[in-house]
């Protein structure tokens, strides 16, 4: 099992990091460790200045674990330069790999930043760059069905076709009935999260948030009607395969009375 060290920070660029490992590894798959530093207090600050920084960074990084609901996770938080910091976590914890974005500013999108070049240059464990293209959170560039059935054919991650599609959000509570014919595909039931203004937060008690489905497996998941902010939950599909086309049908039911 990887240990996957993620160093966040308050901006939007920094979360895609997070979405990235949610999106890519299951909870069998890798333990994480969310990290955020405070690089504003000098080397002179009191200690109850310290205290109150270290507590902040604490509470946000309890908020963003609820959205890896399933993984082990581990949040570390510090105080002084990020590079540095994140190197010596790296030694501290064991990591197996960093997964982070670029640190550079809105205007230096060229630029790689100079805590991300010191960690590259300085950690001893493998280092991943997710890409920091932004784009409009309410945008989705994948397929989005509307129909209550329908068969879906997804290609491979790294073809230029879609690799992934968003299913009906349903304002009653309901059965999402999926057959897979070809290829494996995960199922991803998420919901909005005004904070991060993301669909990344998981889904009511007793409902699937995450569930691979293989080829010729069929199933049966339970969704409850829910939104937050008037925005419902999300149903996403995504071909797991890197290569090779994934191909399921849906349809949706009313669920059983209880």
């Amino acid at each position: 099992m990887k240990k996957i060290l993620l160093p966040l920070d308050d901006t939007e660029r920094s979360l895609k990091a997070l979405a990235y490992v949610r999106n890519n590894f299951t909870p069998e798959e890798a333990e994480i460790v969310l990290m955020m530093v405070d690089e504003s207090l000098g080397y002179a600050a009191k200690p109850e200045e310290e205290a109150t920084a270290i507590a902040a960074l604490d509470e946000k990084l309890e908020q963003l674990k609820k959205s890896l609901e399933g993984f082990k996770v581990y949040t570390k938080s510090a105080i002084g330069k990020a590079g540095i910091r994140v190197v010596r976590a790296v030694r501290d914890t064991g990591t197996d790999l960093i997964v982070m974005t670029k640190s550079s500013q809105n205007d230096m999108l060229s630029s790689i930043g100079s805590t991300a070049e010191y960690i590259i240059g300085n950690a001893p464990c493998d280092i991943l760059i997710v890409s920091e293209a932004i784009k409009a959170r309410s945008e989705y560039r994948g397929l989005i069905y509307r129909t209550a059935a329908a068969t879906v054919t997804l290609w491979g991650q790294l073809s230029e076709k879609q690799n992934e599609c968003l299913l009906p959000s349903v304002n009653v509570d309901c059965l999402y009935n999926i057959d897979v014919t070809v290829g494996k595909i995960r199922f991803y039931h998420t919901s909005y999260n005004p904070d991060t203004r993301n669909w990344d937060l998981p889904p009511k008690p007793g409902q699937e948030a995450l569930l691979d489905i293989g080829a010729d497996e069929s199933v049966s998941i339970l969704v409850k009607a829910d939104s937050t902010e008037g925005k419902a939950d999300r149903i996403r599909i995504v071909n797991k395969d890197a290569r090779k086309e994934a191909v399921f049908s849906y349809r949706i039911t009313a669920a059983p009375k209880q």
